[in-house]
């Protein structure tokens, strides 16, 4: 596997126009990200209007995971020779497909197709997204498109629920995939104009992609990832039924305090580069992933105050804003010759990571309440505090092969 070489893609391009690519793949990260998780803040509402349970209706977030695992995985191996571009392109028409259908489901089936569709889209254009991005700027400018380009996942994952329950509460559910329909028509007119030709420079078969797991800093990442995001969404996935129901939240006010978690998430997204250059990768992922832990096993058993409920959700989303950030640092420390196939694999165990826990928090929310998700979700980030304690990224010598 041959590394991408920086400025191939169409070198007379200005550099304006370059990084204007790079923003657009910015953009699309975020509504991706933002229409994955838009849903959990509107399992209520949506369960009512479809007539189905908020566990059931949790498969609306865990479909798309399982369906991105696969896809992240198979379109890294099957479209070797195919123009970055036109891939990216298909993925963010996907998008808009996926919101439309939502948008006009008269079913729940109806949307999990669109949810489906979602799911090829999530898997594809998170493998491809970063690496594409890369190769629009100098090897300089590389950790800044990429930094740009992660902050639009970040910024999705923290915006998308409370950004989804504000339009559900004040519009309908629907409107929320509308609105995400309209950005996704944008962003896809944006690539359009501003990504240049991006022929394939590398070739990933199944044993490279398999191979990364032997790297032991890549391997640490990948367990820490798997019980972070089953931490994470076996809880979160159930955050909006248990404002609503157990603390008792009235609509505005949950919806106030999602926004609240969107905004201590964003900032913790941004804080994570300083607490990385001032105490390390490990101790920045160690110190939020432990503020997780104390917040989600808290809220287990705190659910009679909505002022403590709002305290521990707003600390829950500073940590959780800069997890993700961490675990792409972790990764590239790992070995930067194996970043964009360490990635995919990421990618892959994270959806996997996603859909079980949303999957096991809804069995445990719809037979013993949302509280018992919570005290998972605890369980399974200790778990995570305990892998990143013990390990580290550990630099390897290992190169990327050639093709």
């Amino acid at each position: 596997m041959t590394e991408c070489t920086s400025l191939d893609a169409q070198p007379t391009t200005s550099a304006f126009q370059r990084w204007l690519g790079v923003i657009s793949l910015a953009f699309g990260t975020f509504v991706l990200i933002n229409t994955e998780f838009m849903p959990i803040g509107l399992l209520t509402p949506i369960a009512h209007s479809l007539n189905i349970s908020e566990g059931r209706a949790g498969l609306a977030v865990m479909l798309p995971g399982l369906v991105a695992a696969a896809s992240a995985i198979l379109l890294m191996l099957f479209s070797r020779q195919l123009n970055r571009r036109t891939m990216l392109l298909f993925l963010s028409a996907m998008v808009i497909v996926s919101n439309a259908t939502a948008m006009l489901a008269p079913t729940f089936g109806v949307l999990l197709i669109g949810r489906i569709i979602l799911g090829v889209a999530v898997g594809g254009f998170w493998s491809f997204a970063i690496p594409a991005g890369r190769r629009l700027v100098s090897e300089a400018q590389g950790a800044r498109a990429t930094s740009l380009i992660s902050a639009g996942v970040a910024i999705g994952t923290v915006a998308g629920v409370p950004a989804g329950a504000f339009l559900g509460d004040l519009y309908g559910w629907r409107m929320a995939f509308t609105v995400n329909t309209a950005l996704a028509v944008v962003v896809f007119l944006l690539q359009w104009a501003t990504l240049p030709s991006l022929p394939s420079k590398q070739t990933i078969n199944l044993r490279t992609l398999l191979g990364v797991v032997k790297v032991p800093g890549i391997r640490y990442g990948l367990i820490i990832a798997l019980f972070m995001a089953a931490a994470h969404f076996s809880a979160y996935t159930y955050l909006e039924p248990w404002l609503r129901f157990q603390v008792g939240m009235s609509p505005s006010d949950l919806s106030l305090l999602l926004m609240a978690y969107g905004a201590a998430g964003l900032f913790g997204t941004l804080l994570c580069e300083v607490m990385v250059r001032e105490f390390g990768v490990k101790r920045t992922f160690l110190g939020n992933m432990i503020i997780v832990v104390v917040a989600v096993l808290s809220a287990s058993q705190l659910s009679d105050s909505a002022l403590t409920a709002s305290f521990l959700v707003v600390l829950w989303g500073l940590a959780f804003g800069a997890l993700p950030v961490c675990l792409n640092i972790w990764l590239y420390q790992a070995s930067p010759a194996l970043f964009e196939t360490s990635s995919a694999m990421m990618v892959f165990v994270f959806q996997i990571a996603l859909a079980s826990g949303a999957f096991f928090g809804g069995l445990l929310a719809d037979h013993l309440g949302t509280s018992s998700s919570f005290l998972l979700g605890g369980i399974l980030a200790l778990l995570a505090v305990v892998t990143i304690f013990l390990t580290r990224p550990q630099p390897s010598g290992l190169q990327a092969t050639s093709e």
